[in-house]
């Protein structure tokens, strides 16, 4: 699992970080709307004015995530870089009515077990995302491999992961993906990310993979689902939810 939402950005090539970040609204704080301006938050995540580049996204995710309303997606070459400017979103006038949730963190890195069967990476590399853009829904999956997995001999890991790269193919035109290394960075290995047109290929896509003997050895955090959408919209569509003063 590594082709990138948008392989043409370095941003999202090996050697980049991803930091994902999931806030509620704190509903209880008296806001005069008029002063909740998307430009604030567009200035931070989209016109960073020459500085280090970053590349920012983000999540409508109310109605669809339990307790999460937005996710902020931001990939940097330096972790710092992408922290700093998560700080920085949090003065905006709708970062200081947010709670973080959740904040997931991973690097991109080349694919580990793809180019053990070349096989399979040929037909991949030949296959490419054919919905519109951007896509309609976006879903974050947190995961680690349980002690069985990593106690199995490199050839039986390699075996079972060949089945689930062979199981995925056939939904790559309609699903996009990108992994996160994740481990030592925080309590789960890997942050699983994906793109969308076609939730039932993707409900689909899931069945498979939870039928292969691979699955029996991950263990999945909490999913948020989102539709992506511009800064300037997400603070229009959340801003009626905060209380007037």
């Amino acid at each position: 699992m590594g082709t990138p939402s948008r392989d043409s950005d370095p941003l999202e090539a090996a050697g980049a970080y991803g930091l994902f970040a999931a806030f509620e609204l704190d509903r209880s704080r008296t806001v005069d709307a008029s002063a909740v301006s998307a430009d604030d938050v567009e200035a931070v995540l989209k016109d960073r004015n020459g500085t280090e580049p970053v590349l920012a996204d983000t999540y409508l995710t109310q109605g669809l995530t339990p307790d999460v309303d937005y996710l902020v997606r931001l990939h940097a070459r330096d972790l710092a870089t992408a922290q700093e400017v998560l700080r920085e979103f949090r003065t905006t006038p709708i970062g200081r009515c947010s709670e973080l949730v959740d904040a997931f963190v991973g690097a991109i890195r080349d694919p580990v077990y793809l180019p053990q069967a070349p096989d399979l990476d040929a037909i991949e590399t030949a296959i490419s995302f054919e919905g519109a853009e951007p896509p309609e829904y976006a879903i974050v999956i947190p995961v680690r491999k349980t002690a069985e997995w990593w106690m199995l001999p490199p050839d039986d890991r390699l075996a079972r992961m060949r089945e689930h790269i062979e199981v995925s193919l056939p939904y790559l035109d309609r699903i996009r993906r990108q992994l996160y290394h994740a481990s030592g960075l925080s309590e789960y290995e890997f942050v699983t990310y994906f793109e969308t047109n076609d939730l039932e290929a993707f409900v689909d896509l899931y069945r498979d993979l939870e039928s292969i003997p691979e699955y029996r050895y991950v263990d999945e955090g909490p999913v948020v689902i989102g539709r992506p959408e511009s800064p300037s919209t997400v603070v229009e569509k959340l801003t009626p939810l905060l209380a007037p003063p």
